[in-house]
């Protein structure tokens, strides 16, 4: 009965501690960092979040940052399209997991490279590839800076807790299966994905690199 009582008790508080960060109207205290919204411009056009500066912190850096290492691969889709990322399954920052992504900068010479050194090809759907890389190209990746953070929070996020933390967006998104909108914060680097069927994604770049990340979505935008 006392064990019960207890977990009751945890169980109360942590959900209130959710709320101080998330809802508005909450201040969270002021020995957390490295939260979803502090985001610092700095003045040559870069990002700082989670402690790291987007186009500038290594791989290996961020693995130190986020104390887990990473599984690193390479995906290709038939249009040629290529990118390597690196995974981490479960990261904590203060006190709150999520799941990350790090797109590395690499340039298309170089991703044609490692894509002709891997030593695996998986098939995966609708026309994707996964590539397990050589490796000296694993070894390479780690030194190669982060120029993209994808952030799977373990929550939903409602518009208003948003729009309480980063404000209104400069420019709303619809894909064109109506389902996905993108709320885009171009001078703080920030696509809020919104889903209607899934949780919210958080996708960071440097604000200098922002136009890389919204043109394509232009393209697919639903325009009806």
């Amino acid at each position: 009965m006392g064990d019960h009582i207890f977990l009751k008790v945890l169980g109360v508080t942590i959900i209130a501690l959710i709320a101080a960060l998330w809802l508005p109207g909450g201040q969270p205290p002021e020995e957390y960092r490295h939260l979803p919204w502090q985001i610092e411009v700095t003045p040559d056009g870069h990002s700082q979040v989670f402690g790291i500066t987007l186009g500038k912190s290594t791989l290996e850096e961020v693995e130190q940052q986020f104390q887990e290492p990473s599984e690193i691969s390479m995906f290709s889709i038939d249009n040629g399209e290529r990118v390597v990322e690196a995974f981490f399954n479960t990261v904590t920052l203060s006190g709150f997991k999520a799941k990350m992504v790090a797109t590395l900068g690499f340039s298309d010479e170089a991703l044609q490279g490692m894509y002709d050194r891997g030593v695996r090809i998986a098939s995966l759907a609708k026309g994707k590839r996964k590539i397990t890389l050589s490796d000296d190209d694993l070894a390479i990746a780690k030194g190669t800076a982060v120029v993209a953070l994808t952030y799977l929070p373990r929550t939903d996020l409602e518009e208003a807790i948003v729009t309480k933390r980063f404000g209104e967006p400069a420019e709303k998104i619809v894909e064109a299966d109506g389902k996905v909108e993108h709320w885009l914060y171009p001078d703080i680097g920030l696509d809020v994905v919104m889903y209607a069927e899934a949780k919210e994604v958080l996708q960071y770049v440097a604000p200098n690199d922002f136009e890389r990340l919204r043109a394509p979505l232009k393209e697919s935008e639903n325009t009806r």
